[in-house]
């Protein structure tokens, strides 16, 4: 199966998300959307991954991309083909389907306890996995559910982590591609993102990182087979 996977950063790239797609039999065809990397048709993908990115999801001028991604977005779940989209992916779903996307009262960064609601505990991908996770989270920005959206997770500090839309388009605000290494990145940009007043919420992420993230992969891997089962 094919699986189209629109970037948005090269910061951002699809990690441990990747990885468990390819293992379970699936090509990935990336595009650069945010370097101009023209996104094709639905028409040959068996689904849609649309990644995060230090964009505001908002800002149509530092991503003049964004409305080629949403479209491409209502294009997959109007097919009923499975999108997942994360972080930056997730607020352009929302903001696809009119939801409003705005900056949060608090950043999340590093690994926080995601809470799975009533909805995520019979959920295709979310089903089985108990009241909590710990997962990895990079954000500055949150949404409103779109209207039909249904609430999958929320946390401590933002009540928005996950949806889905229809059969099988989903939002994840949290980040399960993320590696130690792709989460050590962003960390070390902290500053080149004119951000470094949120530094010191970054105290203890190696030992978070060697605590949470073995269970937190296991959960990707169950989680994305699942999602490309949607796909078969």
């Amino acid at each position: 199966m094919r699986i189209l996977v629109v970037q948005n950063s090269r910061t951002a790239p699809i990690g441990l998300v990747g990885e468990a797609l390819t293992d379970n039999g699936a090509t990935l065809h990336t595009i650069a959307a945010n370097e101009g990397e023209t996104i094709p048709v639905k028409d040959g993908y068996a689904g849609l991954v649309v990644l995060g990115g230090p964009q505001d999801a908002w800002d149509d001028e530092k991503g003049p991309h964004f409305g080629r991604v949403m479209e491409t977005i209502r294009e997959f779940t109007d097919a009923g083909r499975p999108v997942m989209s994360i972080c930056l992916g997730a607020q352009l779903a929302a903001r696809a389907y009119g939801a409003k996307v705005y900056r949060h009262t608090t950043p999340e960064l590093g690994i926080h306890r995601v809470s799975l609601t009533d909805g995520a505990q019979d959920d295709p991908l979310l089903g089985g996995f108990g009241p909590e996770l710990n997962l990895a989270q990079w954000h500055y920005d949150t949404f409103e559910f779109p209207e039909g959206a249904v609430p999958l997770a929320y946390s401590e500090a933002c009540d928005r982590q996950a949806f889905r839309l229809g059969r099988a388009t989903y939002a994840f605000q949290f980040h399960p591609e993320a590696t130690g290494d792709i989460l050590r990145g962003w960390a070390s940009r902290i500053r080149d993102e004119a951000r470094a007043s949120n530094a010191d919420m970054l105290h203890g992420l190696e030992d978070a990182i060697a605590t949470h993230l073995p269970v937190a992969e296991q959960f990707t891997r169950v989680m994305t087979r699942r999602w490309l089962d949607l796909a078969r």
